[in-house]
């Protein structure tokens, strides 16, 4: 399966850990326990080993990174706190800035694209050109470290 539906599940239970505090490892559990052809919920049918390993890093580590990630997000909301934007954007923002700042072998440019892409599936009007926005601010941020 590829790494796209596998991300899109993540977001799922990024979205997921942010509105019911579930834990990662029992977000992951869940998906694991539910994944079949016959529930509609989930972007796989059937979850690789390579999906699953991808799943629990990206969920694991924006647990532990929570903070971190959401004090990189909230100076780039231009006179919005993390609090005021919408669960589905936060949950795309985090999932996109973890991927940017804590996994090397996918490029910002892909991370950015899926972002935007999950944005405008699961989010508001207009969240497609926000999550754009906020992700290519911090893109340029990057470029002008160097990195």
């Amino acid at each position: 399966m590829s790494r796209a539906l596998a991300r899109e599940d993540a977001f799922k239970l990024i979205f997921e850990m942010g509105i019911t505090e579930v834990s990662a490892q029992d977000a992951v559990s869940y998906l694991c326990e539910t994944i079949d052809n016959a529930n509609e919920m989930w972007s796989q049918k059937f979850i690789s080993s390579t999906n699953r390993k991808y799943i629990n890093e990206i969920t694991t580590g924006i647990e532990e990174k929570k903070e971190v990630l959401n004090s990189k997000i909230e100076p780039l909301l231009k006179g919005w706190s993390i609090n005021r934007i919408s669960k589905v954007d936060l949950a795309i923002l985090q999932l996109a800035f973890y991927e940017i700042e804590y996994i090397d072998d996918i490029p910002y440019k892909v991370s950015a694209n899926e972002a935007v892409k999950l944005a405008k599936k699961y989010g508001g009007t207009g969240s497609g050109a926000f999550v754009n926005g906020i992700i290519g601010t911090l893109l340029e941020s990057k470029d002008t470290e160097g990195n």
